[in-house]
């Protein structure tokens, strides 16, 4: 899993899609702090606004508008 994301997340930075200053070791850990998160019942009514915050910190502006949710 770790390496398919930094093969994506790569493919993504040199396409101008993501931040270009992380790598797979900081987008694994970002994908596990939502996966804690969403075992938080206290967080779970802001687990959407917490993906987008991730979201956000990942994939830049010009990325943004291909970013779709699941539903």
């Amino acid at each position: 899993m770790r390496a398919a994301g930094t093969r994506l997340l790569t493919r993504a930075q040199a396409e101008g899609m993501a931040r270009t200053d992380i790598d797979g070791t900081d987008l694994f850990a970002l994908a596990r702090s939502l996966a804690w998160l969403s075992d938080q019942p206290s967080l779970a009514p802001r687990a959407d606004h917490l993906f987008d915050v991730v979201v956000s910190a990942i994939v830049t502006s010009a990325g943004s508008r291909d970013v779709e949710r699941a539903p």
